[in-house]
């Protein structure tokens, strides 16, 4: 029979649970957060909460609990279930406990958050017995470190909500605005020949030079839309690939960049800026792009949770912040906000690491704020 683990028992089985959806080293190709769900599932059912799955994409699926009161204001409390790769970590999964502090991949990006958001909403059922405060519905996403398809199917289903709460490591202050992405492959062609005589070929990595130096331009020219709480937008260059062999002209190369937009900008408009940019001179396939979010924090919910931080010792903000989540997706259907425990500097690094305390802290302050 399945036991309901403790707070920090599921922060760190969850942690030892591989769920990479980039250049995965240890998690298989298809299904990344597959082992995710099918530990969590028995917890919901040992819980005695309704849930389902939700198929985002081929073999990935979305875990959706409910905690439904008709009538209520409408909830969404989002939780990603993929990292980025462990690769370059000497124990990636290793979810230890040392000093108070919580280490492996995923601990505060995102499988910590995670961990706080469903055990408050699987306590507070079991320990009320009757309906909370909200409508809820908290949802542990796939794929939200590449392409936020998880998000996408949550945004396509027909009903919307009062508030989405996205839960990412933002030292539990709440993030009411965040960048948005553009991210597209240039690419130039030339015609391959023998190094020895390179007149005979076109070098399509000489064919981008001069296209790397206008794009640092166009770099400059976002630089000047400026939000007064966002900051600038900006744009990287942020890969390049080229030719074949070190004796060969190369009759490709390939630039990809990453261009981060403020919420005012349309992507029709930057696609344009990049366009113009790049003339004729090279190919552009765009590969993905997100929103920027701006959300009032007037929002009586916004408010109840600022309380709900007050009272639990944590300064609720708000702030803002150029990294993007599932709620680029997410504010077509209701207002977004992201807020959880950890740290965002310590996201993607070589130790990664959650401290115990805030996650606790953050436990406590969410079920203070769905129990109303």
């Amino acid at each position: 029979m399945t036991t309901i683990p403790d707070l920090i028992t599921l922060a760190r089985e969850l942690i030892m649970i591989p769920s990479e959806s980039s250049d995965p080293v240890a998690t298989p190709a298809a299904g990344q957060e597959r082992g995710v769900v099918e530990y969590l599932q028995p917890i919901c059912r040992a819980a005695g909460v309704d849930h389902y799955t939700m198929e985002a994409l081929p073999g990935r699926s979305n875990l959706v609990v409910r905690l439904p009161n008709p009538g209520a204001a409408r909830l969404l409390i989002v939780a990603h279930m993929d990292t980025v790769s462990g690769s370059g970590m000497e124990n990636p999964f290793s979810g230890e406990l040392r000093d108070g502090v919580i280490f492996g991949r995923g601990a505060c990006d995102d499988k910590g958050p995670l961990a706080a958001g469903l055990a408050a909403v699987l306590d507070l059922h079991r320990e009320l017995g009757v309906a909370p405060a909200y409508d809820i519905t908290f949802a542990a996403s796939v794929d939200e470190e590449c392409t936020m398809s998880g998000a996408r199917k949550l945004a396509a289903e027909p009903d919307g909500w009062d508030l989405c709460l996205a839960l990412e490591p933002t030292a539990l202050k709440i993030i009411r605005a965040h960048k948005g992405v553009f991210r597209c492959r240039i690419t130039t062609r030339g015609k391959a020949a023998h190094s020895s005589h390179p007149d005979k070929g076109v070098n399509a990595i000489t064919g981008m030079m001069p296209i790397i130096k206008d794009l640092e331009l166009l770099g400059q020219e976002l630089k000047a839309r400026r939000d007064p709480e966002l900051g600038r937008a900006t744009l990287a260059v942020t890969r390049i690939q080229g030719g074949g062999s070190v004796n060969t002209i190369p009759e490709q190369c390939e630039v990809f960049i990453d261009i981060r937009v403020l919420p005012v900008m349309t992507f029709a408009e930057v696609k344009g800026l990049v366009e113009n940019c790049v003339g004729d001179r090279a190919t552009i396939d765009q590969i993905y792009s997100c929103d920027g979010i701006d959300t009032d924090p007037g929002n009586p919910l916004i408010e109840s949770l600022s309380a709900s931080i007050r009272a639990g010792g944590g300064d609720p903000g708000p702030i803002t912040a150029s990294f993007a989540t599932d709620c680029s997706h997410l504010h077509r259907k209701g207002p977004c906000i992201v807020w959880g425990p950890g740290s965002i500097h310590q996201a993607h690094q070589a130790a990664e690491y959650i401290e115990v305390a805030q996650l606790e802290q953050a436990y406590h302050i969410l079920k203070d704020f769905l129990a109303g």
